[in-house]
């Protein structure tokens, strides 16, 4: 794998935090650039490194800690009163991100809450296979520690408080539009936990058994159901589609990046 790319991907969870909204073209240009290369990597037969105490937990509480801080400092920010919200004028959005103001769909968002949930479940899968079963508690571990991550960046990017899409629908209910987290849309939480657990499952599968006709399926439903849930998050209304390309490529960028630190050393 070429340095420069490594350094990418190393990268990427800092570049998620730290770029603006302004800088959003570049920052989804590079970030699905370096996706593209992360996944046409060669997989090799290997396995993950056991779960060990003194290394994981470190990591663990790292994110839990950033994510236990995102959601304190959430719960301190003020919402927005009924006559700021009236006052927003959905003009100054992004010409790209202006499709979602005009959406509200309680149905997208239920679909899009189950997605996410459900998706957490698939390590599960690999317990059915008499190969990988063995292997089930490194396999989770390195899909864990994934979206740990992947939720510790949601969290903390949360107080950028970027407007959610449909507090410039009129459609939406104005008990929505007064909570505070009318104000944290950016990004995605639930489409970067649909992609850190799609992607840690395929990049698991075709590392335990790479000679598996079904990888180049598992693969191409590793892109697809995050970009599924992406689009209802946007269809619901709760998000612009930056919010959740971000989403997509932080959760891609940590899924890669467990994965490659828990590879077995050759």
């Amino acid at each position: 794998m070429p340095n420069a790319l490594v350094a990418a991907v190393k990268v990427l969870p800092y570049n998620c935090v730290m770029a603006p909204v302004s800088n959003f073209k570049n920052f989804i240009k590079s970030g699905l650039v370096s996706g593209f290369f992360l996944c046409i990597q060669f997989v090799q037969a290997q396995t993950y490194l056991q779960p060990k105490f003194g290394r994981d937990l470190p990591v663990l509480a790292g994110s839990g800690l950033v994510f236990g801080t995102g959601l304190y400092l959430q719960s301190q920010v003020n919402p927005l009163s009924s006559d700021d919200i009236l006052k927003l004028d959905k003009s100054k959005i992004w010409k790209f991100d202006r499709i979602a103001c005009s959406q509200w769909n309680t149905t997208a968002k239920f679909a899009s809450d189950g997605l996410a949930v459900s998706s957490v479940l698939l390590p599960l899968i690999f317990l059915a296979n008499e190969h990988t079963k063995s292997e089930f508690y490194p396999i989770a571990n390195v899909s864990l520690q994934s979206l740990a991550l992947a939720q510790a960046l949601a969290n903390m990017t949360k107080l950028s408080n970027r407007n959610r899409p449909y507090l410039y629908n009129p459609d939406a209910p104005m008990s929505e539009k007064l909570k505070s987290d009318a104000r944290m849309s950016f990004f995605s939480a639930h489409t970067v936990t649909v992609s850190s657990t799609c992607f840690s499952f395929a990049f698991a599968h075709k590392t335990y058994l790479p000679s598996s006709k079904a990888n180049p399926y598992i693969m191409a439903g590793a892109f697809i159901v995050p970009a599924i849930e992406g689009y209802l998050r946007v269809k619901a209304g709760k998000h612009f589609p930056s919010d959740v390309i971000v989403g997509y490529i932080v959760g891609l960028g940590t899924a890669y990046l467990m994965h490659r630190l828990y590879l077995k050393p050759n």
